[in-house]
């Protein structure tokens, strides 16, 4: 199919088949009624695929490997689920894990939106003032045979310059935006701007916090599913997505070989704080060590959602006072003459 399914698909899938799986039907019999109620089109496709393969390996996780539509954390959690005996459980879990998840992008996503319509509209107020306004101001001076220098003559040079490219400047403009625009709607170029965002201060520190949401999450579903916590760990670690993460888990997977504590271990490795490795601890000696792990697993997500939320809500001022403050210079360009000339008419 040559792309995954989004968060909001996955939540779907996951959600109506836990469901379909408590009412005791089976999941065979699940996907075919899916398939059923699906309209025609690369929906009812998907899923004919994975009924064709589930009925000939008899696991759901082959299945929706074999889709290729489906994440790796999505299959491999969904294939603990079935060793446990524990689908349905797993699926509800999923179901809302990627909800989160869904809603957690389009807070992203609404967030921007705003500062990029001011940095547009105060970008097209620049360029007509460069393009239009300078251009008449410039002619008047010099009909009136004033000399223009200083900060005046670069602005004017390069509101010259801006009004030869103004069409190449305009088709290329237009040009990024689709090309963004269509980037975004493909994984790779979701990856890419994925790479940009985590190379910017609050992007690295929201990276950590969502590789720690989904560790958490991994970790929380496999005791669930009733693998021990050293199983629960290696999967956990196996499907960190994040280069940097992946580091952290390694660190952590070797104290606690040579013997250390594994909330410690944890804590030592950077991925929990402090705070979180005490609830851990905590969790293990009540017996409610899925529970925490959950929990911290929203939190994290939580916090990665202020921490994007305030940087943006710092970029709308200071875009405003960035353009303001080149709005003015480009006025100033133009009083300075004026002004000139005032005082020797006077």
């Amino acid at each position: 199919m040559g792309h995954f399914l989004n968060d909001s698909e996955l939540s779907v899938f996951a959600d109506q088949l836990s469901m379909i799986l408590h009412s005791g039907i089976s999941v065979l019999e699940g996907i075919s009624i899916m398939r059923d109620d699906m309209p025609k089109g690369e929906g009812q496709d998907i899923l004919s695929k994975i009924y064709n393969t589930l009925e000939e390996s008899g696991y759901l996780s082959d299945a929706l490997r074999d889709s290729g539509v489906f994440p790796d954390y999505f299959v491999e959690m969904t294939a603990v689920g079935e060793r446990s005996g524990m689908l349905e459980d797993v699926l509800s879990s999923l179901s809302g894990y990627y909800q989160r998840q869904d809603s957690f992008k389009h807070s992203i996503r609404d967030a921007f939106v705003y500062p990029l319509v001011l940095l547009g509209m105060l970008l097209a107020v620049l360029i007509v003032l460069m393009t239009q306004v300078m251009p008449v101001f410039r002619e008047v001076f010099g009909q009136l045979g004033i000399e223009i220098s200083g900060v005046s003559a670069a602005v004017f040079r390069i509101s010259k310059v801006l009004q030869v490219l103004s069409i190449a400047l305009l088709v290329l403009i237009i040009a990024v935006s689709l090309i963004c625009v269509f980037a975004l709607r493909t994984k790779k170029g979701q990856e890419f701007l994925s790479s940009v965002v985590y190379c910017l201060p609050f992007g690295r520190t929201s990276a950590d916090l969502l590789s720690c949401s989904r560790f958490s999450h991994t970790l929380s579903l496999a005791l669930h599913s009733g693998l021990d916590i050293g199983e629960s760990f290696e999967m956990a670690a196996k499907l960190a997505d994040q280069k940097s993460f992946q580091k952290k888990t390694k660190l952590a997977q070797d104290l606690i070989e040579q013997g250390n504590d594994f909330a410690d271990s944890l804590r030592e490795s950077h991925i929990f704080s402090g705070l979180n490795a005490r609830m851990v601890s905590i969790g293990f000696r009540t017996g409610s060590s899925e529970e925490v792990f959950e929990r911290i697993s929203a939190s994290c997500q939580e916090e990665a959602d202020d921490r994007i939320q305030s940087a943006i809500g710092m970029l709308e001022p200071t875009l405003t006072a960035v353009l303001s403050i080149l709005t003015g210079l480009i006025l100033v360009s133009v009083m300075l003459p004026l002004l000139q000339v005032m005082a020797n008419i006077g």
